[in-house]
């Protein structure tokens, strides 16, 4: 049994002697592709999962090996860790179920073009095997492309704890914009200057009313007269107000 360093074994009891010294001679192999792969891994993925996804498609690229085809079997066994790897990607990420069986025929027909090529196959072969045009097969290699959910509470630089996190530099569309900031700034004083030259009464009912958030009620118990009476007034010095706005 072999164990990698987050302790995931490779159990090599069912494997021939032959297998087992591929298995030392490339294990090495798994920890360098997933370190290569890092800096492009979308931030829900698990290094230690991957590494192990890594390690399963070792072992399955071993079992499966032509003795005749060994002399290539470096760049066959990198392709198949690499396929685990994104395929378990695939797993954690979201996609329509047709997008999903669409993306699954694609592994089938590559996986039965790496057994009889011996090597990975390109775009073109896959597209000829599969029956489809140029333009079909973008469109269904758009449709697979693997999504990812990222969180807003990531960071937007790399390694700067400083930065923003998305929420915050997502724009909110809600928000007032820097114009529309100046304009209420300039309304608020022009109404304050406008609000100090109405006469004492309604001045004192406007400030008491909207600054010091008074109830009417209360205001009519300051100056001693009904509620109705300090409705009055209010209504004056708001026609005032508007009048004045209007010129």
């Amino acid at each position: 049994m072999i164990h990698d360093t987050t302790e995931t074994p490779i159990r090599t009891e069912e494997f021939t002697a032959r297998q087992k010294t591929l298995l030392v001679q490339y294990y090495p192999l798994v920890a360098k592709i997933v370190n290569a792969m890092k800096g492009k891994l979308p931030p829900y993925a698990d290094l230690d999962e991957l590494h192990s996804t890594g390690v399963s498609g070792l072992a399955d690229a071993v079992k499966k090996l032509d003795p005749a085809r060994e002399n290539s079997f470096a760049g066959y066994v990198a392709m198949r860790v690499k396929g685990a790897i994104l395929d378990e990607l695939r797993k954690l990420d979201y996609m329509p179920r047709s997008a999903r069986n669409e993306a699954k025929k694609i592994d089938r027909v590559r996986e039965g073009l790496e057994q009889s090529l011996g090597r990975e196959p390109n775009d073109g072969e896959i597209r000829i095997k599969l029956g489809l045009d140029k333009k079909q097969f973008d469109k269904v290699r758009r449709r697979t492309q693997l999504c990812s959910f990222v969180s807003l509470n990531n960071t937007v630089g790399y390694e700067d704890s400083n930065s923003p996190s998305l929420s915050e530099s997502i724009a909110d569309e809600n928000a007032e914009t820097a114009v529309e900031q100046i304009e209420k700034q300039e309304l608020s004083s022009m109404l304050k200057s406008r609000v100090i030259n109405l006469p004492e009464k309604q001045r004192r009912i406007i400030e008491s009313y909207y600054f010091e958030e008074k109830k009417l009620g209360d205001i009519a118990k300051e100056f001693g007269v009904t509620e109705a009476r300090i409705c009055q007034i209010h209504s004056q010095a708001l026609q005032a107000l508007r009048a004045k706005f209007k010129n």
